[in-house]
């Protein structure tokens, strides 16, 4: 069936995301014809690119054709010695680091970058110095490379398990046995594997589930080891790309940190003493403000939200979803909108009336049920009103996320479901890189299900032996709302690069408290398994993705994520229990100390509290926050005026708007360090922009090498800065105070130059004490 035949309208962009004949040449069977036979595809590459060289898209599924080659050479080995050797080290390394980090006080995750250049030089370095043979079967080639980053960047993801663990024990004094822990990781981490094998024909195989964000590290495969001049010479601009911005990244990251954050408005209003100007202006702490039209000349803060890979579409909806943020963010607390000048201004935390940290320990019984007597005595737990403004944008992202994909792309959606019930195994969605693969077995849909079904009875067993609350038709439950949840996470973040992972976590939270309320433990179980296994599965997809741009075997790939996640559940398991009996007393503080902090497990455990124990008070009808569970209701109905404004008047660029990540950034800056947002903006503009439409040839060489060049100089410095003097391994060694790194703990003005009303004596401060 040729190419043109198959050709599917997506609807949202009237952009053919299935290749053209242009595009290609012949159809499918000539080119699966000529894939198996290992033809050459060079001249058929060469003649597609020339065709696409000048074409730009707002949604950015033509850079893959820029970026991707489609030649393959199927002698490259992949599983070898070598691979085993490398990705044992870095997924033990990666399952450990990344839990060490998890109770730190300053947070450092283990960039997929860091693992791409290190397991770059150690594979050169065996292939230098082992026999030939089997131990080394010639040059260390992309293909090996690549399966290494995947095995070592799946076994470094966070396991939520651990979080279950660790409040478990820092909380309610319990301790789970060591096969129960173990098995609770494992089952945990991957039974969602089985549902991303279940809608690989929707979320892999077409065009146009693309995931924005691998293209920068194909980008570097190819151009590492790549063996002519052209890519020798983007190598070597890689490398120095690379190390200027570790030497300059010293400068934000410890010597002047004034440099993350930069406001000219905070500076030119300093004799105003003005909390008002701060609060809207100022964002180089955390927790300071909204950050607008500050300056930020830290890569480690503007690389947050990843504004290079991003493609234009998603930029612009950011642009939109951030300026809603700056003018209901300040409204809800100037107009003190559910009480909010009584808690923090910007905030994660439950708290009591009045701003005081919430005593959970008051309203617990013994079998961790609420008790509502209690409850009416010491009242509701209440949030800043910035928290609950971000938990409606997240909901209203999810269910208008689900809308926005049955508009815009239900044909595509379609057929990928009959593609995975078809009898004949014929795929109705496929990409040129997908064909390009088929010479090699794919994993069958029979090892997902046997995986599947392996990981339910482990994940079953170890929820009845314990004291979780959780019911086993409520385990079933949470699953199935993993299973729906995949579909709609999945290909939102496969064709926008967004991931929805807070609008999943809060949907499976809410959901829980209400279908079994009053129990913070058994929602922690229900969340564990709904949230974790949406996001899991999402993971393995993007992977999957992967795997098809470096033409690696399908079930190499599928090996390598099972083989990681086993690694990293083993060590980080351990590494979990060791920190956690041997810091108990310094976890459950509110501040820790200079080597551990409990915050992670603080915030998972407080969650638990206000979603599985107080979800009907809290979020129900006639609750204080009732509007965070109609946002789900309003979500429904979001993109439709959008969507009939684009088929009434198609050219305008209504269909530019995504409402699954545009309400998201509604209530965005409600924690954290803010004054990157409007500097990440702004790069992107730049660069998905005006150097996409604008400087074409430009942006295809140079994008996505130099964004993965900045990420791994950036990771590089910041996992150095916290081993050597972020207190990470010893004592912390801070900079002396300077002009561009003041005292902002005893002093008046914050790193930006923004007025610090809290520390200031002389100050009348009246307002609740949470501010």
């Amino acid at each position: 069936m040729p190419f043109e035949s198959a050709t599917v309208a997506f609807g949202q962009n009237d952009v053919d995301f299935q290749p053209t004949v242009e595009e290609t040449k012949f159809n499918v069977d000539e080119k699966a014809d000529v894939a198996a036979a290992d033809g050459d595809l060079a001249a058929i590459e060469a003649d597609r690119l020339q065709h696409l060289e000048d074409q730009v898209d707002d949604f950015g599924v033509e850079m893959v054709t820029k970026i991707v080659s489609l030649e393959d050479d199927p002698t490259m080995p992949v599983i070898t010695f070598r691979y085993f050797l490398i990705s044992t080290l870095l997924a033990a390394f990666s399952g450990t680091l990344g839990q060490i980090y998890y109770f730190k006080p300053q947070v450092l995750s283990i960039s997929v970058f860091f693992l791409v250049l290190f397991s770059y030089f150690f594979g050169k370095f065996l292939e230098a110095i082992l026999p030939k043979g089997f131990l080394n079967p010639g040059k260390f080639n992309k293909k090996e490379h690549a399966l290494i980053v995947i095995t070592a960047n799946t076994a470094g993801i966070a396991a939520l398990a651990n979080e279950l663990i660790s409040s478990m024990y820092l909380f309610y004094d319990t301790t789970l046995p060591t096969w129960v822990g173990i098995f609770l990781v494992f089952s945990s981490q991957t039974i969602g594997y089985g549902f991303a094998g279940f809608f690989r024909e929707t979320l892999v195989y077409p065009r146009a589930t693309y995931y924005p964000g691998t293209l920068a590290q194909v980008s570097v495969y190819e151009n590492l080891h790549n063996g002519d001049g052209i890519s020798k010479k983007m190598a070597r601009y890689f490398f120095i790309v690379a190390g200027i911005t570790f030497i300059y990244e010293w400068l934000p990251q410890y010597i002047a940190p004034s440099l993350i954050g930069i406001s000219v408005i905070c500076l030119a209003t300093q004799h105003l003493k003005s909390d008002v100007v701060a609060k809207i202006f100022g964002g180089a702490s955390a927790n300071e403000g909204l950050g607008m039209f500050s300056i930020c000349l830290d890569w480690n803060n503007l690389t947050g939200y990843t504004p290079m890979l991003l493609p234009w579409s998603t930029i612009l909806n950011m642009s939109i979803g951030i300026l809603v943020c700056c003018i209901f963010q300040p409204y809800l607390w100037y107009s003190n909108t559910w009480n909010a000048q009584e808690y923090p201004w910007m905030a994660q935390g439950i708290y009591s009336p009045g701003g005081d940290s919430y005593n959970q320990s008051a309203v617990l019984d013994a079998n961790y049920n609420v008790n509502l007597t209690a409850v009416e005595e010491i009242g509701l737990p209440g949030l800043a009103a910035s928290y609950a403004l971000f938990l409606m944008g997240a909901n209203m992202g999810l269910t208008a996320g689900l809308v926005h994909m049955v508009l815009y792309y239900r044909e595509p959606l379609l057929n990928g479901l009959r593609s995975t019930f078809s009898k004949r195994g014929e795929s109705l969605n496929q990409d040129p890189y997908y064909l390009v693969v088929q010479k090699y077995p794919e994993a069958p849909l029979w090892w997902y299900m046997v995986l599947l079904v392996l990981m339910f009875a482990l994940g079953l067993v170890v929820t009845q032996v314990t004291n979780s609350g959780l019911e086993w038709y409520m385990f079933i439950v949470a699953l199935i709302f993993a299973l729906i949840l995949t579909l709609v996470a999945g290909f939102i973040g496969a064709t926008t690069g967004w991931s929805l992972s807070n609008g999943v976590s809060n949907l499976v939270q809410m959901l829980g408290g209400f279908i079994k309320p009053g129990n913070p433990v058994a929602n922690m179980y229900f969340t564990l398994f709904g949230s974790n296994a949406t996001s899991q599965a999402t993971a393995m997809l993007a992977d999957l993705k992967m795997g098809f741009y470096m033409k690696i075997p399908p079930r190499a790939t599928f090996f390598a994520q099972v083989y990681g996640t086993f690694v990293g559940a083993i060590f980080s398991y351990f590494i979990t229990i060791s920190i956690i009996t041997n810091n108990k007393d310094v976890l459950v503080t509110v501040l820790g100390n200079t080597q551990w902090n409990g915050a992670y497990a603080q915030s998972y455990n407080g969650n638990a509290i206000t979603w599985g124990g107080f979800a009907k008070q809290m979020y129900g009808p006639g609750g204080p926050y009732e509007w965070v569970l109609y946002s789900f209701i309003l979500g429904f109905f979001l993109p439709l005026p959008a969507y009939f404004a684009h088929k009434l008047f198609p050219k305008v660029g209504f269909n530019l708007l995504n409402f699954a990540v545009l309400p998201w950034f509604f209530g965005c800056l409600c924690t954290g360090i803010n004054s990157s947002m409007f500097g990440t903006l702004a790069i992107g503009c730049f660069t998905q922009f005006y150097l996409r439409r604008y400087k074409p040839a430009f942006f295809n060489k140079y994008q996505y090498i130099t964004s993965a060049a900045l990420d791994a100089g950036n990771q590089w410095c910041a996992l150095l800065v916290t081993l050597i003097v972020g207190g990470a391994v010893s004592t912390a060694i801070p900079f002396p105070y300077w002009l561009m790194n003041p005292d902002i703990t005893d002093g008046i003005w914050y790193w930006d130059g923004c007025y610090n009303l809290l520390n200031d004596a002389a100050s009348n401060f009246t307002l609740g004490a949470g501010y």
